[in-house]
């Protein structure tokens, strides 16, 4: 997750930079308009942000490209992989964040979204054993993008 935000920040903190990137995303069509800001202080969107980051990584890979920038991260199979199920953890991760804020919940209501997360890790578990992705939409559309499916690493 470092290099991504290191770039995704280097593209964001630069203000030409921003805009030759963005005005790529306006050329392509992107469904997307920029990049999200990555701060630590605001970890929460942690997977608002890295699902960005992967449905843009070709257009990212494409301006850094243009800029004469390599990061052998973005190339390599393994780690695109890593950050895919990453980013599909961190999407089921900040759901049961937005479940414990706010006002008015009990200590019942927010100890059943625990639970409940807790039963979900141990079927996902099972799930990646006997490599069923349901629940892992970015990793599977990479899997079935690359056609290398070892799991191993997870």
């Amino acid at each position: 997750m470092d290099v991504a935000v290191k770039i995704a920040n280097s593209i964001r903190a630069r203000s030409l930079r921003r805009r030759l990137f963005r005005s790529q995303l306006e050329d392509n069509d992107s469904e997307y308009e920029d990049l999200l800001l990555f701060c630590h202080v605001r970890w929460l969107s942690r997977g608002s942000f890295l699902e960005r980051f992967l449905n843009l990584l070709p257009e990212i890979i494409a301006f850094l490209d243009t800029l004469g920038e390599k990061y052998e991260q973005l190339e390599d199979p393994v780690w695109v992989k890593k950050l895919t199920f990453l980013t599909d953890f961190m999407g089921d991760y900040n759901l049961l964040n937005l479940q414990l804020q706010g006002k008015g919940k009990n200590i019942i209501e927010l100890l059943g979204s625990v639970n409940a997360f807790k039963a979900k890790l141990k079927l996902f578990a099972s799930q990646l054993k006997t490599q069923n992705f349901k629940y892992f939409p970015y990793l599977e559309k990479h899997i079935e993008l690359t056609g290398e499916c070892n799991i191993d690493m997870f």
